[in-house]
């Protein structure tokens, strides 16, 4: 093993390879009376702990469980406001719990104990930690109107199942307004975004995120918003790129002044469209640890009707193609 592996620091590290030891066989061959005056001693206790000779402290992690509140009723009921209100203020309850671990909920769970049936379970998932007792409510309301209740509810509980952290905010400070409503468009962004998600579905509400790639149907990804994001890139290309881009391009006939363009007129769905400016090529290589990349040119085009469109040629089929629009 590498003596890296002993978690010595890096100065001792240094110091070892530097006279040419740079593995712990190599370490344990040499006089231990002469190590501590050479690298210093904590060089030994590392060299004990990793032979069993030395006792290491082991902290652990103590695991704390997500909180949970519930409300048992005297008896069984089905009357809807009853159990919405009990909910509600459960609801409130559990963000002040989460309010004082500093945590917000990513996803929450109503549990309704039917007396007649099992079990009736409802589920909300968040884009971002939250404790807004306002905001879970809303989202979990249109779940309990539609629960089926049997003949009735003996008692109903509250769970965070899954757990994230916020950070301290400070409110507003002298100055700082235009600040503060960024921070609330934001937060009215996420809030919308979670109702739609958990109205329409998990996996029908998604988000575009740029990747690396100089190709443009491979430079963004989708992905929901329950999923982390990833660090992005500040751009995925320094050149401009439509505000549309179509799923699959859709083939034209061009007229070029010359083989590698300009374009001078475009065919397309039949309709002979001049074209009043046109920029490029840029030419963007294939990938070559793909199959079926090809290089290809782009020009950036204005037509007659103000439009400005993205051409593609393939360099290889010599075939012309519309990728994209900006609208």
């Amino acid at each position: 093993l590498p003596i890296a592996a002993l978690r010595v620091r890096d100065n001792v590290d240094d110091q070892l390879a530097h006279v040419g030891i740079e593995q712990i066989g190599q370490l344990l061959a040499m006089p231990r009376s002469t190590l501590p005056s050479r690298f210093g001693g904590e060089l030994l206790l590392r060299l004990d702990q990793a032979l069993g000779q030395a006792i290491e402290t082991i902290e652990t992690v103590s695991f704390v469980s997500p909180p949970v509140v519930e409300r048992v009723f005297d008896g069984p009921t089905d009357q809807v406001e009853s159990i919405a209100i009990t909910a509600r203020e459960l609801i409130e309850e559990i963000t002040d719990k989460l309010e004082q671990r500093a945590c917000g909920a990513r996803s929450l769970e109503i549990e309704l104990v039917r007396s007649d049936l099992e079990p009736e379970y409802l589920a909300i998932t968040l884009g971002r930690p939250s404790r807004d007792a306002r905001h879970l409510w809303l989202l979990m309301r249109p779940k309990l109107e539609q629960a089926h209740l049997g003949f009735g509810v003996e008692a109903v509980r509250v769970r965070v199942l899954a757990l994230g952290v916020i950070r301290h905010e400070q409110i507003q400070c002298h100055g700082e307004a235009s600040q503060v409503a960024a921070t609330d468009a934001e937060r009215a962004c996420e809030e919308m975004l979670d109702t739609l998600s958990n109205r329409l579905g998990e996996h029908r509400v998604l988000r575009a995120g740029l990747q690396t790639s100089h190709l443009p149907e491979r430079a963004f990804v989708m992905s929901t918003i329950n999923e982390p994001p990833d660090r992005m890139p500040e751009k995925a290309v320094p050149t401009d790129r439509p505000t549309v881009l179509f799923n699959r391009p859709l083939p034209v006939d061009v007229i070029a002044l010359t083989p590698d363009g300009p374009v001078h007129r475009v065919i397309w769905n039949g309709d002979d469209i001049e074209v009043l400016s046109c920029v490029g090529p840029e030419r963007i290589g294939a990938e070559w640890w793909r199959a079926r990349s090809t290089t290809r040119d782009y020009f950036a085009a204005c037509t007659e009707d103000g439009r400005w469109v993205w051409l593609v040629r393939g360099i290889e089929s010599d075939r012309w193609c519309v990728q994209g629009v900006w609208a």
